[in-house]
């Protein structure tokens, strides 16, 4: 059987064939990356389509090539399932393409017996999507959270600062120009919030490198 035919390639005649066949439609057309892995030398013996594209290289450049130059990034001889004995299922990992571009995947490694021989049958999906949704929403939490502490205090000061003012009014004893002087130094302080807001959305629209891009995106509707 040929490396490059790969170890899933097909019976020879009736039932077996027939099986095989079966086989190969799901492990081509299934919406996951599976690599078949010898697990003594960690030679890959084995990429379906998905693989293929996860890792930006046509099936014969991945089989015959070690597990480590693709989606494994133990060093040899460091393998977490092999050498280490440890379970991997649906462990988010981060590995580079052909394209030189980081790809966050989320993988499973499970031993299998074929043939009277053991694989490790490794199973991924991208999650490169979901990862950048997340790391968004972290960065707008973040400078939302900046955004309101820049408000929310001076807010609360000034909130009871009228009050005061309210209260004094009431009893209708109190001094008229110290009246006004303290109601022009809340509106002073109004001023100043509105004015901490405005700086933020101008960063936004200016898009300064302190902001981070997830928040500047969903500002400015890119």
């Amino acid at each position: 059987m040929s490396s490059k035919r790969g170890l899933i390639s097909g019976g020879t005649s009736g039932d077996a064939k027939d099986k095989d066949d079966i086989f190969r439609t799901v492990f081509d057309k299934i919406q996951t990356g599976i690599l078949i892995i010898d697990t003594d030398s960690h030679i890959i013996v084995d990429a379906n389509p998905v693989a293929e594209e996860i890792i930006g290289l046509p099936r014969d450049r991945i089989i015959g090539k070690t597990c480590h130059n693709f989606v494994c990034p133990a060093q040899e001889g460091q393998c977490p399932i092999t050498d280490k004995h440890q379970d991997l299922d649906r462990t988010e990992r981060v590995i580079i393409n052909a394209r030189g571009e980081q790809v966050s995947i989320l993988k499973t490694v499970a031993k299998a017996r074929v043939g009277g021989k053991e694989y490790l049958i490794e199973s991924f999906i991208e999650i490169t999507d979901r990862k950048r949704a997340e790391e968004r929403r972290v960065a707008l939490l973040a400078y939302m959270n900046e955004a309101v502490s820049r408000v929310s205090k001076p807010m609360e000061l000034t909130i009871a600062n009228l009050q005061n003012i309210v209260d004094v009014a009431k009893t209708g004893i109190y001094d008229a120009e110290d009246l006004r002087m303290q109601l022009q130094i809340q509106t002073n302080n109004i001023r100043q919030m509105v004015k901490n807001l405005k700086e933020i959305s101008d960063k936004v629209t200016n898009e300064e490198t302190d902001i981070p891009d997830a928040f500047k995106e969903y500002f400015s509707g890119k």
